[in-house]
């Protein structure tokens, strides 16, 4: 990019004959924006035109763009910042602050900001950046004095401070950014909206007490201010008050029936609270106020689709439809409505119609699993091949829905011959890798397996998926304890919060005959996730321990949530037919 320094043309031109010749912009500075020309017939032009050019002014300026011209932006910093305090454009400080924040010279930069609002007192993106920059170099006196102005010039109050709640949210010293928040907010102690600021900042700074005595003086000032109940509701929601929150809001809701933000707040909360039934009638009051809110139309649908209430969920996907808005995940939901209803046929139909998104690669699995499902194989395998060549992006993504889709339909060799073409192409690529090797312990093929595991291993020694299988794997299907006592340690060590790996450290510890550990592991993996295979596991330690009633009672909690886990019904079958 070819630019011209404007302002140097002119002034150089009142002291001196010779040409000023364009410059290159320096390489490093790409992301520095040329000052524009000002128009001679703009207000200030003339007096730009007529300014006096002093040889010190001249110097510095050359020098600042020879040197930025170089790359040399720590020399290009503090002469443009020199230039900018001896000019009377506003442009010669915008380009100190520009050069400065480049080189990461904040103070310069803050200097320059400054001077550029002395010259140009009207421009509000220079306040912006003189308040960013103060609150970066911790000037905390500069940032509440810019606040100050912020709210001055904004048309209210409520504007003013949610400006200056935005600016504040982009430091990353989060308790300067509230310290300076009370100062701005104890100038103006009646207004609601500076308490609002007040207890945003205070959360951002994770100061949650702080922010609730805030948010409480602003509903004193203002009862009926919508948004400061909802921040309420937030900030008891993180200080694990949900119970306040839900009633709160439920209060807010049933005095305020057509406000829809509040009825927003109110479904979000009791969808994590998993009441369904409660965000559903929430959701519905929303979409009575404001039939085309999609939002509201896109959660219900999924809402009805939890509920196993496929039609209710179709009708809300078709709507959207009907709106143009969400199509691609619209079109995912109808298919998957289709399939729970037993029409294939018709979510086939659904799920060819996603082409892009989040849900096009899972659309493309659906289709393989119902093709497999309806006995048509090979051409499930020569549609995947089509994909394959349209999208050769995608390529090992294809044969790893191909080899799946096959494993899960009982079709193992046509699976493993199908990771291994995948394989020639690409024979170090780990998840094919993997894929196979979980696919041959599913075979029966430990060796195959475990070849498969440690070439990953041989390419990347610390592969924590890669290091938790093999180590399980010994562990579970041969007597090499030791071994797989190793590589499970190794995969713990870097991910120690990890349940699968926590299993896998029980059962290692169990196959070593040391129950309490094997207890002691399985125990804190259960606790996290109350998957069905560790509960088999931790079940199996309680009952050799000779704690059967426990026992029993963890097996049936693992089969409640997953009847027809392998594992799960190997224990049963073995130890408690």
């Amino acid at each position: 990019m070819i630019y011209r320094l404007g302002l140097m043309l002119m002034l150089l031109g009142q002291v001196a004959s010779c040409a000023v010749q364009e410059h290159k912009p320096p390489v490093q500075a790409a992301s520095v924006e040329p000052l524009q020309e000002q128009p001679a017939d703009e207000p200030g032009a003339a007096e730009i035109a007529t300014q006096t050019l002093t040889k010190e002014m001249m110097f510095d300026i050359l020098l600042a763009e020879i040197a930025g011209q170089r790359g040399e932006l720590d020399v290009s910093a503090p002469h443009y910042l020199q230039a900018a305090e001896e000019a009377q454009d506003p442009r010669v400080a915008e380009r100190a602050v520009q050069i400065a924040m480049y080189a990461k010279k904040f103070d310069i930069a803050k200097r320059a900001a400054r001077r550029w609002v002395e010259l140009d007192g009207d421009n509000l993106e220079a306040h912006k950046i003189l308040t960013a920059l103060a609150l970066r170099t911790g000037d905390m006196n500069e940032v509440v004095a810019q606040m100050g102005y912020l709210l001055s010039i904004t048309k209210s109050r409520k504007d003013g401070y949610r400006l200056a709640t935005a600016i504040m949210a982009r430091n990353t010293d989060k308790l300067a950014a509230l310290t300076a928040m009370e100062e701005l907010a104890a100038k103006d102690p009646d207004s609601p909206y500076a308490q609002m600021a007040l207890s945003r900042t205070a959360v951002m700074a994770d100061q949650l007490d702080q922010a609730l005595e805030a948010v409480d003086h602003a509903l004193q000032l203002k009862p009926d201010l919508h948004a400061a109940v909802i921040l309420k509701a937030q900030i008891l929601v993180g200080m694990e008050r949900k119970e306040e929150a839900a009633q709160l809001l439920q209060e807010a809701t049933d005095r305020y029936p057509d406000n829809l933000e509040m009825q927003f707040a109110y479904a979000r909360l009791l969808l994590d609270a998993q009441d369904f039934e409660g965000a559903r009638e929430r959701l519905g009051q929303v979409v009575r106020l404001e039939p085309d809110n999609v939002d509201a139309i896109y959660s219900l649908g999924l809402l009805e689709l939890e509920a196993e209430r496929y039609k209710a969920g179709e009708k809300h996907f078709r709507k959207l439809l009907k709106l143009k808005k969400r199509v691609q995940s619209s079109y995912y939901y109808l298919g998957y409505a289709a399939v729970k209803q037993g029409h294939d046929a018709k979510a086939l139909d659904w799920y060819r119609k996603v082409e892009s998104g989040d849900f096009w690669s899972q659309s493309q699995l659906h289709v393989a699993e119902i093709m497999v499902r309806q006995g048509r194989v090979d051409e499930m395998q020569d549609y995947l091949r089509v994909l394959r060549q349209k999208n050769p992006q995608t390529t090992v993504a294809f044969f790893l829905i191909e080899g799946q889709v096959l494993s899960d339909a009982g079709y193992l060799e046509e699976a493993y011959t199908a990771y291994g073409q995948a394989l020639e192409t690409d024979p170090d690529n780990e998840d094919l890798l993997y894929a196979r090797a979980l696919l041959a312990q599913k075979m029966g093929q430990l060796d195959l397996a475990e070849q498969d595991m440690r070439h990953i291993l041989g390419n990347d020694p610390d592969n924590v998926r890669t290091l938790n299988a093999l180590g399980y794997t010994l562990a579970d299907q041969t007597d090499r304890y030791e071994e797989a006592l190793g590589y499970i340690k190794k995969a713990l060590e870097q991910k120690p919060d990890d349940p699968a790996i926590i299993d896998s450290m029980g059962w290692v510890q169990f196959r070593l005959g040391n129950l309490e550990k094997a207890r002691y592991f399985l125990e804190q993996a259960w606790d996290l996730t109350k998957d069905s295979e560790i509960g088999a596991h931790l079940g199996e330690v309680l009952w050799a321990q000779g704690e059967y009633e426990t026992a029993r009672r963890i097996w049936e909690e693992a089969k409640a949530d997953n009847p027809d886990n392998p594992v799960l019904l190997d224990v049963l079958n073995r130890i408690d037919p």
